[in-house]
């Protein structure tokens, strides 16, 4: 069951959702900093396991559908997150290719 609607609470996560969309814009445009690749893959990766694991405590409120369509979205979500942490190419020791 959630709780009631908050309007404070709501307004903030869309700015959260924001400022992660600049930011995996921003890593999308210098894909080839890797550095800047890996934080934006770091920073999904704390939103998606913590959200993964929410709705996988409080299946019991969808049907089996849904469930199985939550674990295997949400699992792809935190999967891809992963992916961003490794370096697309060898770097160099000063963090260049």
């Amino acid at each position: 069951r959630l709780g009631p609607y908050n309007e404070h609470l709501a307004k903030d996560t869309g700015a959260m959702f924001l400022a992660l969309a600049a930011l995996t814009l921003i890593a999308l445009r210098d894909v080839r900093d890797n550095r800047l690749v890996r934080i934006t893959g770091a920073v999904w990766l704390v939103f998606n396991v913590l959200h993964f694991s929410y709705h996988v405590q409080h299946l019991g409120m969808y049907g089996t559908r849904d469930q199985v369509l939550n674990v295997l979205s949400l699992s792809a979500l935190v999967l891809v997150s992963v992916l961003l942490l490794v370096p697309l190419g060898p770097v160099r020791r000063n963090g260049t290719r």
